[in-house]
């Protein structure tokens, strides 16, 4: 594999009848509704093959979430599996770093989770923002099944955002 290219974040078979797609970025506090959610109602239909799952980090320009892109630029999503769970933890530890300056998101990055900058993630970013553009794509979290715009409430519980997905996904 070209480790100057990495894919996005994506679980399940390419052939499963329904696709999630997600642009998300880890400093995003609503972005941690989702990602929660989405682990509730989302992996174990991944798991059991009925979905597929794809995480697009999108490095929006916006002050408040540059946080979340300096430590993406850390994650190597040529390694899926550990990519998801460096993910989960930064979600799950957002309070904790989202005030940190640049040199201390890095520091965390490397001693925290063993990571170092990944060029094949900072051509990944380009790809993903491309797109993002190219799609109007506006906020994060923004959610797509099977191409259709989600529509939900992403200041809402991940409880009320996973039975959402849940009832969408079993139709």
């Amino acid at each position: 594999m070209n480790m100057e290219y990495a894919p996005p974040l994506s679980f399940g078979p390419d052939g499963a009848k329904k696709h999630v797609e997600v642009f998300l970025n880890t400093a995003c506090p609503y972005c941690l509704n989702f990602f929660l959610a989405a682990h509730e109602a989302v992996m174990p239909r991944v798991e059991s093959g009925e979905v597929r799952y794809t995480i697009k980090h999108y490095d929006k320009p916006k002050v408040r979430l540059l946080h979340g892109t300096i430590a993406n630029l850390f994650i190597d999503y040529n390694q899926p599996n550990e990519a998801y769970e460096i993910m989960k933890s930064l979600f799950l530890t957002q309070k904790e770093w989202a005030h940190l300056d640049s040199g201390e998101i890095e520091q965390m990055m490397e001693q925290e989770y063993g990571c170092q900058e990944q060029r094949s993630t900072m051509n990944l970013s380009l790809d993903i923002t491309k797109e993002a553009l190219e799609r109007s794509i506006l906020v994060v979290p923004t959610v797509f099944i099977n191409g259709e715009k989600f529509e939900f409430d992403s200041m809402s519980e991940p409880r009320q955002i996973s039975e959402k997905l849940a009832n969408i996904l079993d139709w």
